[in-house]
């Protein structure tokens, strides 16, 4: 055992090594040509990413632990194949959108969403924005780097504590020295591993089935509400969480970025393509083949899951410890790191971006030079990874962390950015909508985690207990048509 551990941290090293080298390099090749201290080359990555850079970073992004490893199997297991609806269905819808209206997004010049908004309503705007998108991508952040401990521990033989901090230092440091450029660049190595790691887990799934046993035939999932096959999660789940995951996710802002910094609109929309297919295969068949199997090699005894898996979180770790050869396991457990690394760095750069380059600079670009806003671009993206690292240390669910963070894109961030197309809105109409959708979700996710709100919601709707989302897209609606009465 104690050799397997050392192995393990082998790789963790090398692997460490590696994405920080990249972060160098980038800097030491920014230093040549004098873009060390160009915020525009530091976050954007000089808006000429090709087709590939974009489609493989957005696709390392979401096969990530929190996302395909642990929630994506996760929910398979739970719900059998009517699991898709919660997951990978609405994220290709997702794609879809974003395919479609990937040049209208790009047809006003503005890197983020917020300086999108400045454009269109003013300085108020952008600075009522940003704090939405700093939550909603700390959250998703923090789940990343909790989801990644909880995997990895075991394997380094460490506190799931120390195994948080040991991959935010990683991620912190090669997203210091390059940017967004290493971002991108990381990202490709990261989805070869990832792709590899999860197919290789698939196949362990599949191959340890008993002689006989089939994926089409499954035990009754352990959370299966409806009898209908497709259905299990139920309609009203299913629906709600259409509601909840579409808007919001139809203009996400770390695709958006990828979008913006593409060279041209034609390689925007390939890089989506590219996207889209990778996703439907790792993020939708290899976890759907991994989530059905462990229901047959695990299932659950009388409605109640298996503690060896817990949850389900633990699928992956149980796989690889129980049907993988040492040096496999080894291997794939690179592969996990990587998964991590892919989408931490990738929301820590969206939280450093829209706390930096949207409400910092303003205030300072006529005080400061050059040097001093790329140190604070560089200090706020260190940052951002800290203080998702202690968000995650206190992260208990990854259920509530995607539906709220996803909700609040949804009741705060989609609204303002859909209306800046439209020449007719006017900017008190968009902050009033900002700012009534972020307190209501808020404010109505605290009275439904408490049970307070079931007396008010239909019997069906209230069970899923994601009513405060819709609640913060009524209130934020309101808050955009009342101002335009005025």
């Amino acid at each position: 055992m104690f050799s397997e551990i050392v192995y393990y941290w082998a790789g963790f090293v090398l692997y460490a090594v590696i994405v920080i080298g990249i972060g160098v390099y980038v800097w030491l090749k920014d230093k040549k040509t004098q873009c060390a201290t160009d915020n525009n080359a530091y976050w954007e990555a000089s808006r000429n990413l090709s087709a590939w850079s974009v489609g493989l970073s957005i696709s390392a992004s979401m096969m990530s632990i929190s996302w395909s490893c642990v929630y994506g199997v996760q929910l398979f297991y739970w719900y059998g194949w009517g699991g898709a609806w919660l997951l990978i269905i609405p994220w290709l819808v997702t794609m879809t959108g974003f395919y479609l209206f990937s040049a209208k997004f790009r047809s006003i010049d503005a890197f983020s969403q917020p300086q999108l908004l400045e454009k269109r309503f003013g300085p108020r705007t952008r600075q009522l924005l940003a704090p939405a998108l700093i939550i909603v991508f700390i959250t998703w952040t923090g789940a990343e780097i909790y989801a990644a401990g909880q995997i990895i521990a075991p394997f380094l033989g460490i506190s799931h504590t120390w195994t948080l901090f040991l991959i935010t230092i990683v991620v912190a440091a090669y997203t210091y020295t390059g940017g967004f450029e290493a971002v991108v660049s990381t990202d490709k190595i990261q989805f070869a591993l990832v792709a590899f790691f999860i197919t290789v887990i698939a196949w362990l799934g599949w191959r340890a089935l008993p002689v006989g046993a089939s994926i089409l035939h499954i035990p009754t999932p352990p959370k299966a509400v409806s009898p209908l096959t497709l259905f299990t999660p139920g309609i009203a789940l299913i629906l709600i969480t259409f509601f909840a995951y579409l808007p919001g996710w139809l203009i996400e802002t770390d695709v958006w970025i990828r979008l913006q910094a593409a060279k041209d609109n034609r390689t925007a929309r390939r890089g989506i393509l590219i996207a889209g297919i990778n996703s439907f295969v790792f993020v939708g068949i290899m976890p759907l083949i991994i989530g059905l199997s462990a229901l047959i090699l695990f299932p659950p005894q009388q409605g109640v899951i298996p503690a060896q898996i817990q949850d389900g979180a633990l699928i992956f770790t149980v796989f690889m410890k129980e049907f993988a050869p040492t040096g496999l396991s080894i291997f794939l457990a690179i592969g996990l790191i990587a998964a991590a690394m892919s989408t931490i760095d990738t929301c820590g750069n969206v939280v450093a971006l829209s706390f930096s380059h949207d409400l910092m600079e303003p205030l300072f670009k006529d005080k400061w030079n050059a040097i001093q806003l790329n140190t604070l671009a560089r200090l706020s993206s260190v940052g951002a990874i800290l203080i998702a690292f202690v968000y995650a240390v206190f992260t208990e669910s990854l259920w509530d962390i995607f539906y709220l963070s996803s909700g609040i894109l949804t009741t705060t961030v989609f609204i303002p950015v859909i209306s800046s197309f439209f020449p007719s809105t006017r900017a008190r109409q968009v902050n009033r909508s900002i700012t009534a959708g972020l307190l209501a979700t808020l404010l109505f996710y605290f009275l439904e985690s408490r049970g307070l709100m079931s007396a008010l919601e239909p019997a069906a709707f209230s069970e899923t207990g994601l009513g405060y989302i819709f609640w913060g897209f009524v209130f934020a609606l309101a808050g955009f048509w009342s101002a335009k009465k005025r």
